[in-house]
Parts: C-alpha cells; structure tokens; sequence
C-alpha cells in the first residue's frame, strides 16, 4: 500500500486572451481528429467484411489433422485443425537470477521498485470576463513500482528516486510441441495463465556475481523471488530503492489450434492475399472447430462496435474542439458559458453520431459489391415497372373511343 506524505499547492491565472488562442489552436487538432475518423469507420466496416469472408470461407475449407498424427505435405499451405497436448520440450532459465523452471511453457519475472511518486490534482475556477484560476495540489506518496519514476521534474525536491532500474519485467518462453508441430511464441502467449511459483525454491545463491543488484545490495529470497534493499532486507519496511524479483509460471496443457500448416509450425491463414484478414487461433482445451469459428466471429463483431464507437468519439471530440472559442468566449460570464460548453457538447455528440452512422451506412454496402450491385439491379427493376405502367396508362388514355350524344 501507498504511503502518503507531503502536500504542495501551486496557483496559475490564465486570460481570456490566452484561453481564446488556445481554442483556436485546438481548431486544428479538432479538424485533424474530425477528417481521421472517416477512415477509421470506412476501414473498420471494410476489415469487418473481410474477416467474415475469411471466416465462412475458412468453415468450407479447413483440414482436420489429429495431434499424434505425423506431419503431412500434402496439408502444406491448408489451414488446419489440430488439437491435443501442448508440453514443453526444455527447461526455461532467467539468466540474469540463475532461475531454473521444468515442466513449464512460461516464466515470467516481474521487478518493482519502491519509488515516490507525485500525484497532483488540479481544480479550476471561472472568473467574471473569462479568466481561470487553476489551483493544482500536488502530494507524495512512496510505493512500489514497475517502472522508473523520474524524480528530476518533480514539482517539490526533496523526494529523490534512484535514476535507473538494472532490470526490468521480462517473459521468458519454453519451446512447446503439439505432436509432430512446435507452437509459434506468440500462440504460447495466448495459452494458460499465470500463477504464482510457489513451488520452486528460490536460493540466493544461484544469483550470478555479475548480477549488478547482488554487486551493491543486500538480498534475502522468499517463495515468490528475491527481495533486494541497501538496508537489511525487510519486505514489511521498505525504503526508498529497494527491488523485488518475483516470478510467475504457465505449465502446458490441452489446446486447439486453427492457422495454416508451415512446415512443422503453423502461420496466419489468408484466404484472400489482398486483404489482412487472416485466421491464427489457440484457444485452451480441446475446442471444436465449428465453436472456433464461432468464437472468431463473436470477436469480429465485438471490435467492429468498439472501433465504431471510437469512431464516434473521435469525430464527436473533433467537431467540439473547432466549436470551443465559443465556449471560451461566453465565458465572460461563467454560468453562461458553463450553458454554452454543455450546448457544444450535446451538439457535437449529436452532428458526429449522424455523420459517423452515414459514414457506416455508406462502406457497409460499399464493402459488399453482391449486396450492392443486388440493391443496384432491384431498384432498376422497380423503376423500370413503374415507367412502363406509366407509360401504358397514357397510351390507354389515347386510345380511349369518342362517345357522342346525340
């Protein structure tokens, strides 16, 4: 847990002439986001349609293949389904801590470092004719942390943080066989989770000389890794600069795998070279192939709505930004302006909801040609019917006889 200490507050008056250049600036990077997000959603609904086509193509034309059968060439370039046992062939090694794990596919070590950290929060103030008043409190707090906290552009000195981190995170891979085929890398990062090593005895003395925490700290090891500090070690007392090196381990089990055969490996499946959809799946425990394809499309049309209504958002931000010297210009009054900022808000939300939807609307029937030209060659016919009832309703007309009475 944090621990908190130190608390420093900073005052800053901003203009109206200051906050007005500052929105006009923001115009550009408003139209900026405005243009960009027409071909994210023109994109988006284009990959959406590939990786269907590439789905339902794949369902028509993948090769089962069992996990103990040996390596066919005739399934050279096939996608294929397998599924069976993933084990590791080799132990897996950290050389940095001489940490050794058998019997597993993954081994992750994670480093921290206690650090003080700057927190701030700031809080702005309207005033009458447009200017602000931002008061901003910054305060400190020590805990652990993955990465280097750099303590030079901290607003208060005197919370000094050591200026480097000797070692980092790092994953560290077994090589994994499923029958005759090795599992790429980045398919075991997608295979089981990680736990706590527990079961593995951590000694100190299996750390290298070299290792430079060893050259210039003390170190104790527990069941999850090593604790070093410039003090005697004590994880319940940490200061400033101490490390902890803890390790996590993924052990093999069943999986199902659907990707094109290489050799003895497996690769992305592209069912049409000119497009980036392709079909490289692992999924844990024995999966049917049907529930593969299925699971493939659940995701596809997931990532279609987030990148749809990241679309909105980006278009809706960029409309508000090139609307805001007006916002910042009725501030001069600030309950009027506060009125006029939620205005915009509400306004831009709405213009980039509709445009974003016309956007879909019109790559969704562009994307699909057979659609497309289908909707094309309907309403040609519907056309054509229409004019020619017309056209034989006048020429009923002109042919109707004359009745006179006599």
């Amino acid at each position: 847990m944090d621990e908190e200490t130190g608390i420093f507050q900073e005052q800053t008056h901003e203009g109206v002439g200051s906050r007005l250049g500052g929105s006009f600036s923001g115009i550009c990077f408003g139209l900026i986001l405005f243009i960009g997000a027409f071909p994210l959603l023109w994109w988006n609904e284009g990959r959406a349609v590939d990786m269907y086509n590439a789905i339902n193509e794949g369902r028509d034309i993948y090769v089962p293949i069992a996990g103990g059968d040996a390596i066919s060439a005739a399934n050279e370039g096939s996608l294929v389904y397998i599924t069976g046992l993933a084990y590791p062939t080799e132990n897996i090694t950290d050389p940095d801590f001489g940490v050794e794990e058998t019997n597993k596919i993954k081994l992750k070590r994670n480093v921290d470092m206690y650090q003080w950290e700057e927190n701030s929060k700031s809080e702005k103030k309207k005033n009458i004719g447009g200017s602000t008043t931002t008061t901003t409190t910054y305060s400190y707090s020590k805990g652990w942390h993955t990465f280097l906290i750099d303590s030079s552009t901290f607003k208060k000195s005197g919370y000094d943080n050591p200026t480097y981190m000797p070692y980092l995170s790092q994953d560290f891979l077994s090589d994994v066989v499923l029958g005759d085929f090795t599992v790429p890398d980045n398919m075991i990062d997608s295979m089981a989770s990680y736990s706590d090593a527990f079961d593995t005895a951590f000694d100190t003395n299996t750390i290298p000389s070299s290792n430079t925490l060893v050259q210039s700290m003390q170190e104790i090891a527990d069941n999850t890794g090593f604790y070093f500090s410039t003090t005697t070690p004590n994880p319940f007392n940490a200061t400033i600069g101490d490390t902890r090196v803890k390790y996590e381990t993924a052990g093999g089990g069943d999986v199902s795998i659907l990707a094109k055969q290489s050799g003895n490996t497996f690769e992305p499946y592209f069912t049409d070279p000119e497009s980036d959809a392709s079909l490289y799946r692992l999924e844990v425990g024995i999966v049917s192939a049907e529930q593969m394809f299925l699971n493939a499309e659940a995701e596809n049309k997931a990532l279609t709505w987030i990148l749809r209504v990241l679309g909105i958002a980006i278009m809706s931000s960029g409309i508000g930004l090139t609307m805001q010297p007006l916002a910042v210009a009725a501030d001069i009054i600030p309950c009027f302006g506060s009125c006029v900022s939620g205005a915009i808000s509400f306004v831009a939300t709405l213009i980039g909801t509709v445009l974003s939807f016309v956007v879909i609307g019109i790559a969704w029937v562009a994307s699909r040609p057979t659609f497309l030209y289908g909707s094309l060659g309907a309403l040609a016919a519907v056309l054509g019917l229409v004019s020619y009832i017309v056209v034989c309703s006048k020429k009923n007309k002109t042919q109707e006889p004359e009745i006179f009475v006599k």
